[in-house]
């Protein structure tokens, strides 16, 4: 028994050192649509920081990120609103994308923990 609390302790320990790297959050404000997938990625040189989709729910959709070995340095943001769930980025017949995206670069500091951005839409 005491050994199992020692390895709870011990994971509770490592999950909390985990979620205080992680003390960063990419926030989309006021996305243009409440449907849909979020699509995002965040690269730092070929360093990949983040890969992940999430289920729209609300107008405003905060995900965190661990940006912490990236202070200083040029991180490029990209996120698409995949409205048909096919889960490509939808373009028009001019080549432009026809669901909202991002595609920014962004240079984190040790004192900004949030960083929000808007998805533009083409029309």
């Amino acid at each position: 028994m005491k050994r199992l609390l020692f390895i709870f302790a011990l994971m509770a320990i490592c999950v909390s050192a985990k979620a205080e790297t992680l003390a960063y959050t990419i926030i989309l404000r006021e996305l243009p649509y409440i449907e849909g997938t979020i699509y995002i990625s965040a690269t730092c040189g070929d360093k990949e920081l983040l890969k992940v989709a999430i289920g729209v729910e609300e107008d405003t959709v905060a995900i965190p990120v661990d940006l912490s070995e990236s202070i200083g340095e040029e991180v490029s943001i990209r996120a698409f609103q995949d409205l048909d769930e096919d889960k490509q980025l939808k373009f028009d017949s001019y080549g432009r994308p026809a669901e909202p995206f991002l595609q920014t670069k962004l240079i984190p500091q040790k004192e900004h923990t949030n960083y929000n951005f808007k998805l533009s839409v083409l029309q």
